[in-house]
């Protein structure tokens, strides 16, 4: 594995992103959002002139959402939250009927930014080592 100083939360974040071509640069480490329209021209032309420089960041299906939302509601302890949440996954538009349920109990809904925000960061990870990539240790 090559070690890169890389921002695991950035790689979290392109995971996380549908609709938006994310890019690792294997030499700096950086994640560059290239949009669809008005692109910088340098950008593109080292993106054709160099393809091995750079790996797409993939974001996750809808399938992988819902997993996670799986996941998040084995630990809620609310009894009508929890059915709630489980009625709104079973249903029609699953993803943004549990956000909209989540909007009745903040404190549930600050305790799913948590979660989601580490299980992101689990899956950066294993993105990158998928990828045979690590980030640089930190000098302290």
């Amino acid at each position: 594995m090559r070690p890169l100083t890389i921002d695991l939360d950035q790689i979290a974040f392109a995971l996380n992103t549908e609709g938006l071509d994310h890019y690792l640069d294997l030499l700096s480490g950086k994640v560059l959002l290239i949009p669809e329209e008005d692109a910088d021209p340098e950008l593109e032309t080292l993106l054709r002139e160099e393809p091995e420089r750079f790996l797409l960041v993939e974001p996750l299906g809808q399938g992988d959402e819902l997993r996670l939302m799986q996941e998040f509601l084995h630990e809620v302890v609310h009894p009508h939250a929890y059915s709630a949440l489980e009625q709104a996954l079973t249903g029609r538009k699953p993803a943004r009927s549990f956000r909209h349920v989540l909007m009745e109990y903040p404190v549930l809904l600050e305790a799913w930014h948590q979660f989601e925000a580490a299980r992101l960061r689990e899956l950066a990870q294993d993105w990158l080592e998928e990828n045979e990539l690590q980030p640089a240790k930190p000098l302290h």
